[in-house]
């Protein structure tokens, strides 16, 4: 996503007023001088990777990890963040669990699994809860996985902010019918959402390098909320 050196302790609080940078991961960065670069913090914890960005809009987000993969964000703010806790590579077969214990947003937001992949550049999203509207874009169809109806979207993002820089790419994700429950153990197999993805079209890229994490997104000015979330894997 971005780039920023940061000091790693057992448990990091991480308070913003005014943050922002482009999504980049740290080793892309070193190359791009002209992004320019506020709030992007990420790190290992207990054993798994985590990421904190923010744009530049007032407010506050105060993201903390917990013990595993656990982690706690609240926040009060007027732009777009993203963060949670997961893996430092993504993979398209990954089978994974979590435990949305605290979920309360307003505004524009979502919370899933997210990352990205390279060549070509995509932004994907298995979108389990939301905010005040139901994440959706170009319809192209609808699956079954893990007991859950998910209709699948794509949209194209243009010079906007992404992990190689300022660019254009495509969006592919899964938002299920209805939202997922709060406080019970939930599976996403990511590699049911690929090859239903694949089965529309819908292809990824074939660099899976990039991280992918249990991500907690807020959008599109004043929202508002709390999230308590931990996830584990169950296969790779």
């Amino acid at each position: 996503m971005k780039t920023r050196k940061c000091i790693l302790l057992p448990t990091l609080v991480v308070f913003l007023v005014v943050a922002s940078c482009s999504k980049e991961e740290n080793e892309d960065l070193q190359n791009l001088p002209q992004v320019h670069l506020k709030s992007y913090q990420s790190g290992t914890h207990d054993g798994f990777f985590w990421s904190l960005w923010t744009d530049d809009q007032g407010g506050y987000v105060n993201y903390k990890n917990g013990p595993k993969g656990n982690y706690s964000v609240s926040w009060d703010y007027k732009g777009n963040f993203t963060c949670g806790k997961g893996w430092s590579y993504g993979k398209p077969t990954r089978k994974l669990g979590y435990n949305c214990g605290v979920f309360s947003m307003s505004g524009g937001g979502t919370f899933g699994y997210y990352g990205w992949t390279k060549n070509p550049l995509i932004e994907y999203y298995v979108n389990e809860k939301w905010g005040n509207t139901r994440p959706t874009g170009e319809y192209k169809g609808t699956f079954t996985t893990d007991g859950a109806q998910y209709d699948i979207y794509t949209a194209m993002r243009y010079n906007a902010p992404s992990i190689i820089g300022t660019a254009t790419f495509r969006q592919i994700f899964s938002t299920r019918k209805t939202q997922a429950p709060t406080g019970q153990n939930m599976t996403i197999s990511f590699g049911n959402h690929c090859y239903a993805w694949n089965q529309v079209g819908l292809t990824q890229g074939t660099d899976w390098s990039p991280a992918a994490i249990l991500l907690t997104e807020a959008y599109g000015g004043n929202a508002k909320g709390n999230v308590n979330a931990t996830v584990w894997l169950i296969s790779e």
